[in-house]
């Protein structure tokens, strides 16, 4: 059976011009998909670092940035697609350390069976713009709704 590749709404020279405009100080584009409204713009994580923020539907709960085994029931079932997956270990290095020095690395594993464990949780932000686009590009039936170069006028041929 011959599968066909899916059709891209948005062509690979707008890609390249949303990455570039997501590479800026100011961002505010928006797309559809599943009838819902994806946006994203660029915020503030501290003093000196900024983030590409996914809103869907103009919000974020909180209660969807959860550990992926444990989703709340009102979370967009296509949310894992548009925000990022984040992989975080259950004890930090410091803590490993600090028990596996007190106890003995056989004692700790013994008693805390999962203790070099992780997980992973869903989180809104993208460090990069290049990684957001690579994740959109994979999504069918996205559409670019508002862009600040989609307003543009095409400059005239001399």
């Amino acid at each position: 059976m011959n599968q066909q590749k899916p059709v891209s709404l948005i062509t690979k020279e707008q890609w390249a011009a949303i990455e570039k405009e997501m590479s800026g100080g100011w961002v505010s584009i928006k797309f559809s998909y599943k009838g819902h409204e994806i946006s994203v713009s660029r915020e503030r994580k501290n003093e000196s670092t900024t983030v590409l923020t996914v809103y869907i539907d103009g919000v974020i709960k909180g209660g969807w940035a959860c550990l992926i085994d444990k989703k709340p029931d009102d979370m967009p079932e296509f949310l894992p697609q548009v925000w990022s997956t984040k992989t975080i270990s259950l004890y930090s290095p410091k803590k490993i350390a600090e028990l596996e020095k007190s106890v003995g690395k056989r004692m700790a594993k013994k008693y805390v069976p999962n203790l070099h464990a992780k997980t992973q949780m869903y989180l809104p932000y993208f460090s990069k713009a290049s990684v957001l686009c690579r994740q959109f590009k994979k999504l069918e039936g996205l559409e670019l709704t508002h862009a600040s170069f989609l307003n543009k006028p095409e400059p005239e041929p001399s």
